[in-house]
């Protein structure tokens, strides 16, 4: 019941952060993060070629998920740990059991720090808009 519940977390989480389709930078914030839960797991090379498309097939089925069944919270909440619990499986010959569990917890780490990212960005984007008010204003007088 605790996982399913910290599945249901990590919903909310991944949904605002990769919303948009066809976004020029989609495909480069994918690798990096594979790579970032590659890096975390420890993967040797070999697992890490085998990880990687099995991956990429979970991300993909996740967002074809969020996007089929984002009118019903609840059936999109069943579904998203019901493509989750079916990667884990496919996750598990290649990674050992261990960190095939991981794998969520890395993806939703990853998922934070962009969302931090984005939030410090637009901070920075705000205040610098603010600080180019008040210079004009300066120059004014």
């Amino acid at each position: 019941m605790k996982k399913i519940i910290y599945l249901l977390f990590f919903l909310f989480a991944i949904k605002p952060a990769f919303a948009q389709d066809g976004q020029p930078n989609e495909g480069k914030l994918r690798e990096k993060m594979v790579d970032y839960i590659q890096a975390k797991l420890g993967l040797s090379r070999g697992e890490a070629e085998k990880f990687q498309p099995v991956f990429v097939n979970y991300f993909k089925d996740l967002r074809r998920t969020t996007k089929e069944f984002k009118g019903d919270r609840l059936i999109l909440q069943q579904k998203i740990v019901e493509v989750r619990l079916r990667y884990r499986d496919q996750f598990k010959p290649i990674i050992g059991e261990k960190r095939s569990n991981e794998v969520f917890e890395r993806e939703n780490e990853f998922i934070q720090t962009v969302r931090g990212e984005i939030n410090e960005r637009r901070q920075e984007r705000r205040e610098g808009r603010a600080d180019k008010g008040k210079n004009s204003k300066l120059l004014q007088d």
